[in-house]
């Protein structure tokens, strides 16, 4: 790999020398050298290493401009219906971009291209390696890439007990066959050996993916409850791979915005946000059950 490359890539992302050294768990000195050129031929492992820092965060910074522009164009429109596949065709036109993912963000004419906002992950570990990392829910594997979770703090694990009380109480009520985990299960998404969730809450309707070590395949409904630590991948990695895998609906709470983010199952798929005073219709009941954000925020933070 030419370094004339990755440092210009290191320049578009912003990224320090400290910041590549550190995730890319090699020491300062050698990433520095390699930089300024003080080492000539630096090793193949090395430039590898280098390089897969740079590609994963050239990923997070094409999918969070995509992101970035849908969401805010959500909170600009609040009283549209919003078709996800044609805003993402506008978009893609509007950028310049193709359907063929770019290899990284680059400067044309002082505008910034972001590239396709398709997933790439080189960075492979598996369930093995993370189990390595000691048992808990801190760590979970998304298509190969570890992701460490803070501890949940006060309101995150008020607001989880709430839902999760909520929700087993329609089911109960209506005889329903579900179930709601809320205090942390492993789910294999894919039943492969790349990906490991551990979802604040969800729920399962179909027993015949339970065992006693994971749920094998995608529950009917996961919600996630947004940390300083989570923030990014619960509205961005995480909501691509649930919805793929066949999650029906999935939630993100986010006590620090007031609101909560619900993506549906669908061609395409519906995002609907909802703020202070409304009313959130449960998607895989069929707008049966009802949850007032009050319940969900609110009440919580009056209790702390």
């Amino acid at each position: 790999m030419d370094i004339t490359d990755l440092k210009a890539r290191k320049k578009t992302l912003k990224l320090t020398t400290k910041d590549i050294a550190y995730r890319a768990d090699l020491p300062f000195g050698t990433v520095s050298k390699v930089f300024t050129g003080e080492t000539k031929n630096p090793s193949y492992v090395t430039i590898e290493k280098i390089e897969r820092v740079i590609v994963t965060e050239e990923m997070k910074a094409r999918l969070e401009a995509y992101v970035k522009a849908f969401t805010d164009y959500l909170e600009e429109h609040p009283d549209e219906d919003v078709d996800r596949a044609d805003f993402e065709r506008h978009y893609r036109k509007e950028h310049g971009l193709s359907n063929v993912p770019i290899a990284f963000a680059k400067e044309e004419d002082g505008i910034i291209l972001h590239g396709s906002n398709a997933l790439k992950r080189p960075d492979l570990a598996t369930i093995n390696e993370l189990h390595l990392l000691g048992e808990g829910r801190n760590y979970e594997l998304l298509d190969g890439h570890i992701i460490y979770n803070e501890t949940p703090s006060h309101t995150h694990q008020r607001i989880v007990r709430s839902l999760g009380k909520i929700i087993d109480s329609y089911i109960e009520t209506n005889d329903g066959n579900c179930e709601v985990f809320d205090t942390g299960f492993n789910v294999r998404l894919n039943e492969d050996d790349y990906t490991l969730v551990i979802p604040d809450l969800f729920v399962l309707c179909d027993k015949s993916k339970l065992t006693e070590a994971a749920v094998l395949g995608a529950p009917e409904w996961v919600i996630e409850v947004v940390s300083r630590s989570t923030r990014s991948y619960d509205y961005k990695e995480k909501m691509h791979k649930y919805m793929s895998a066949g999650v029906k609906e999935y939630w993100v709470v986010d006590p620090d915005k007031n609101r909560v983010v619900a993506f549906t199952e669908g061609e395409p798929m519906q995002i609907s946000m909802y703020g202070p005073g409304e009313i959130i219709p449960v998607h895989i009941y069929d707008g049966d059950l009802k949850i007032a954000i009050e319940e969900i925020l609110n009440r919580q933070q009056a209790k702390l």
